[in-house]
């Protein structure tokens, strides 16, 4: 399968002592400390050619006294997706 990524329907990841079951519509967060707050759903898991666990997600960004601001796709590697979102809200 080199040279294609591959989709998986869901993931495992070790998050705070145990694994955590991730999938499409699972929602994180962080707050930043400008108390800007960032909402990742993740849209899709995948693995790129090299076996590396990918997480596409839409992300929202909100502040207080301010209208919140949608920004289109991202990707991360899914180690530095919760690394960075180390929040879980829904999923």
């Amino acid at each position: 399968m080199t040279g294609q990524r591959r989709s998986l329907t869901s993931l495992f990841v070790m998050r705070g002592g145990g694994l955590e079951y991730i999938k499409p519509g699972c929602v994180f967060r962080r707050t930043r400390k400008d108390a800007m707050v960032e909402t990742a759903e993740i849209t899709a898991v995948y693995n790129d050619p090299s076996g590396i666990a990918h997480v596409r997600f839409d992300v929202v960004f909100e502040k207080p006294d301010c209208a919140s601001y949608r920004e289109g796709s991202r990707v991360l590697a899914a180690e530095t997706f919760f690394k960075t979102f180390e929040e879980r809200v829904t999923g």
